[in-house]
């Protein structure tokens, strides 16, 4: 079964949407965690929470594109055992067209879109 380039251009769309906003949730979770950290041992304070929200994020945000790098540059072909393996466990089912790689590159810009967002805020407060 082949797909028109249409529907394969509106299947990747989709895979990309989703994994954004997987990430943003994700990093939403996390910011939220970071913050009460962050208020509750920096003597009560919002500003103290937003900084180790900014921090967190952007460390988890950088760790993820290091990791995507790594990724690309290692060398060779997937073994048909990986091949079996991501078929067993569904990947495919939430993902249809993007791989991997890309799905951990929308969580980490995800990550990072939203530190920025509290490195905004911060400089408002």
């Amino acid at each position: 079964m082949t797909l028109s380039r249409k529907e394969m251009v509106k299947k990747v769309a989709l895979d990309v949407l989703k994994a954004f906003i997987i990430g943003v949730a994700a990093a939403a979770a996390t910011a939220v965690i970071l913050f009460a950290c962050g208020f509750l041992f920096g003597s009560f304070q919002i500003v103290n929470g937003f900084e180790v929200v900014k921090d967190g994020l952007l460390l988890i945000g950088a760790t993820g594109l290091f990791l995507v790098a790594g990724m690309l540059l290692a060398k060779g072909k997937k073994e048909n055992a990986d091949e079996k393996k991501e078929a067993k466990n569904g990947w495919r089912q939430h993902f249809s067209v993007i791989g991997l790689k890309t799905v951990v590159l929308m969580i980490s810009v995800a990550f990072l879109l939203l530190a920025s967002v509290a490195d905004l805020i911060l400089l408002n407060l």
